[in-house]
């Protein structure tokens, strides 16, 4: 279900050449903002956009980021995203406060699957590129996370098409049946109404463009 597809746009890499740089479809016309939330001290993929492509970033972290590593253009909130909202959470539906198509990247460790079910419909739709790191595979085993975890890839399925997979090569491997799987995994997903046709071309991997998450690490290759 994971599996990336091409879809008739080329993948360029935007951000740092380890942690912190993604693959995403260049399909950026009349993109004005990212919403990016778990930010972290890296924020190198934010001030591409900015740079190279105009796009403004909506930034998001419980944790304070210091000013002169924002790009200048961004805002920033320090909340965390959550269900349950107060002082210091935020839900992803009122995160996303723009009628505009967007582009939404999100890493914050673990809590993608709660969030990502409570992704109001309206608010998908408005999503063109979702880039996203997945964690905690390890609990695939689990009967009851195995059930989340699908129900939240069938409703991203609904819009989006897979284009690119990434193991993130600081995660630790688990045997799961006769499985190996790393413990995260960065995806990035487009808007299903953008691709033209119905992808049927696996993307290969590793994409040239692809970089080991920790450079001191080995990298993690799939077999497909």
């Amino acid at each position: 279900k994971l599996m990336p597809y091409e879809v008739g746009f080329e993948l360029i890499r935007l951000g740092e050449n380890s942690d912190g740089g993604y693959l995403l479809p260049k399909d950026f016309d009349e993109i004005k903002y990212c919403y990016s939330a778990g930010v972290g001290l890296v924020t190198q993929f934010e001030k591409d956009l900015e740079e190279k492509f105009g796009i403004n970033s909506k930034m998001l972290d419980i944790c304070d980021v210091p000013k002169d590593l924002l790009p200048k253009k961004s805002t920033f909130i320090k909340k965390k995203l959550s269900v349950c909202k107060n002082d210091q959470n935020i839900s992803i539906n009122e995160f996303i406060d723009t009628q505009d198509e967007i582009i939404l990247k999100l890493d914050i460790e673990g809590d993608e699957y709660s969030n990502l079910i409570d992704l109001d419909e309206k608010k998908i739709t408005q999503i063109r590129i979702l880039i996203l790191e997945i964690h905690d595979l390890r609990n695939l085993r689990s009967p009851f996370f195995f059930k989340l975890f699908n129900e939240v890839v069938d409703k991203l399925s609904q819009y989006f098409y897979f284009c690119h997979l990434h193991p993130n090569n600081t995660s630790k491997i688990k045997k799961i049946g006769k499985l190996k799987i790393p413990d995260m995994l960065e995806l990035t997903l487009i808007n299903k109404k953008r691709v033209k046709f119905l992808p049927t071309k696996k993307l290969k991997l590793p994409h040239v463009l692809d970089r080991k998450t920790d450079p001191s690490k080995m990298e993690i290759y799939f077999q497909h």
